[in-house]
């Protein structure tokens, strides 16, 4: 399939496909905040390079790579490992370049093994994939912090023991109590168009049960207010 980048583009089989596989167990709130977020990051869910979890809702090395690479001013670099003297991995070391008024430069991060590793058996069988992906994950988040910004990697949601996940990172939390009220503003202030708006409209509705009502009046008019600047 080919990128979606619209919530209007989605299909209501294209939908159904996203709820039984990348956004399995998504309640209708939180599949239209992944929605919202797939759109908003311009992130393709059918490529993986998005998914959703009870956690929070993380992004494959594949996405973090095509959101730098949307910049212009994104270049892959080399990655160099550190061993013992036992020849056991230490770390991985993962250069990214970034292009800033007309000069590249060399960003490089690191990822110690004795930090990230995990017990599943991917961690096990390719050590030096998995905390290469670590490191590079934190290079670019460094390097396009603009486009990455409230981006972590999934080592600190304890995520790297999931073998179907991948070793990356969080966009933003997934809906649960005492968040709603946060994820919906910050919704609302990032919609772009009103399809997105009203994206955001389904999943204030889904999450209002849980949230008081002096919130849930704070979020009409933030909504009112936003709805009235696209219109």
């Amino acid at each position: 399939m080919t990128a979606i980048t619209k919530a209007s583009d989605w299909t209501r089989e294209q939908i159904e496909t996203i709820k039984q596989t990348v956004a399995k167990g998504a309640n209708d709130a939180q599949l239209a905040l992944f929605l919202q977020t797939c759109r908003s990051r311009n992130l393709d869910p059918f490529t993986r390079q998005v998914f959703y979890t009870p956690q929070g809702i993380i992004v494959s090395i594949d996405g973090f790579r095509a959101i730098a690479e949307r910049t212009g001013c994104y270049a892959p670099g080399p990655t160099r490992y550190e061993y013992d003297e036992n020849k056991a991995l230490v770390a991985a070391y993962v250069t990214v370049r970034k292009l800033v008024a007309g000069t590249w430069f060399d960003v490089e991060e690191s990822a110690f093994y004795e930090e990230y590793r995990g017990s599943s058996p991917i961690w096990k069988s390719k050590p030096r994939v998995m905390l290469a992906k670590c490191a590079e994950s934190r290079a670019l988040r460094r390097s396009f912090s603009s486009e990455l910004s409230g981006v972590y990697s999934a080592e600190e949601l304890d995520q790297a023991q999931r073998d179907e996940r991948p070793v990356e990172v969080t966009v933003l939390p997934a809906v649960d109590a005492g968040r709603d009220y946060s994820i919906a503003a910050e919704a609302i202030r990032n919609a772009t168009d009103l399809d997105a708006l009203k994206t955001v409209a389904t999943m204030i509705q889904g999450a209002k049960s849980r949230m008081t009502a002096d919130e849930v009046a704070s979020l009409k008019a933030a909504y009112a207010a936003r709805k009235s600047e696209l219109s």
